[in-house]
């Protein structure tokens, strides 16, 4: 069974709850990823950083990422308990319906394969609060405009709408007409909103991710190369988003498995949110053993993560083991 193990004495001698607030300038801004059902990686940072003494000043989402921080937003006390049910049910079908199953890319005749009916029956049966501004921590859920391709953070207005416009995936999901502009998956434009984030005055950021993975197999058809384009398009926005805010915050980049499957099947759900809540939690442990003062702009990372590339390493502040 995929159940993470009890705290080692190391991580138990960090403290309880592990004191990491002392180490983070404010605001605090909690930066979560959008990526599918690897969404269920927050579950488990989640749970881990509720074993310690921070809590955000406000949090920014996209897609998945947007729905798990709305949950937290509308109530933090209970949040990561709600999400823990959504994650343990959540699939296809409560997304999309029966019809994934039996509906194939050469039947499209809709702007999307499917319309988003579904899924805003199902975040209706999840979240209680109608507008953005009435949750209870700050949130913000990220879509792109489609006419200019560029992000756009919703953080006013009704909640649903804006977690629908955030999460259509291209080719899937129908976009979304927002007050006259149209919207689709803010994948397109900002996976991971850590300049958003940023721009809204953040002072320290706390990275949820969804976890790395090999690049979707090259090939013709239309599943796979939707999966290779977002792929690249992810890959790329997230060293450019995490090299920009490094220059000038302490970024906090939670580790994460790196040997998932497809961001579209839900199968490994409950082993992904298991590994996210033992990497983050050691992480953080270490983070708090070894540091004592407030830490300076960079990314606070794992020497061997695999999502630290090449053009990141100038900035990477090593969490050791």
């Amino acid at each position: 069974m995929d159940v993470p193990g009890p705290r080692s004495a190391e991580q138990r001698s960090a403290g309880d709850p592990i004191p990491i607030a002392r180490l983070l300038p404010k605001p605090v801004v909690y930066v979560m990823a959008g990526g599918g059902s690897h969404g269920a990686v927050q579950w488990g940072a989640l749970q881990a950083l509720s074993q310690t003494d921070v809590e955000p000043d406000a949090i920014i989402g996209t897609s998945a990422g947007a729905l798990t921080g709305s949950i937290l937003a509308e109530d933090f006390a209970s949040g990561v308990h709600r999400i823990a049910y959504v994650w343990g049910q959540l699939n296809m079908s409560f997304l999309v319906g029966d019809k994934w199953l039996t509906r194939g890319m050469t039947q499209v005749r809709a702007p999307g394969m499917l319309s988003n009916d579904t899924q805003e029956a199902t975040l209706r049966s999840i979240l209680r609060t109608g507008r953005i501004e009435d949750l209870e921590v700050p949130f913000a859920a990220v879509a792109t405009d489609l006419a200019t391709g560029r992000p756009h953070v919703f953080d006013r207005g009704p909640l649903i709408e804006s977690l629908l416009a955030s999460s259509a995936i291209p080719g899937v999901l129908t976009p979304v007409e927002v007050a006259g502009r149209t919207y689709v998956d803010g994948l397109a434009s900002a996976n991971l909103p850590a300049i958003q984030a940023m721009q809204r005055g953040a002072g320290s950021i706390v990275v949820l991710d969804t976890g790395a993975r090999k690049p979707a197999e090259v090939g013709t058809s239309p599943a796979r190369v939707i999966g290779r384009v977002a792929g690249i398009m992810a890959s790329s926005q997230r060293r450019r988003q995490l090299r920009e805010v490094a220059r000038e915050l302490p970024v906090l980049l939670l580790p994460t498995p790196h040997d998932l499957g497809g961001s579209l099947e839900f199968r490994d759900t409950m082993r992904a949110g298991s590994a996210g809540y033992s990497m983050a939690l050691s992480y953080l442990a270490d983070l708090a053993l070894h540091r004592r003062r407030r830490l300076r702009s960079g990314l606070w990372a794992r020497s061997d993560d695999p999502g630290v590339s090449e053009e990141l390493r100038p900035m990477l502040r090593e969490v050791p083991l």
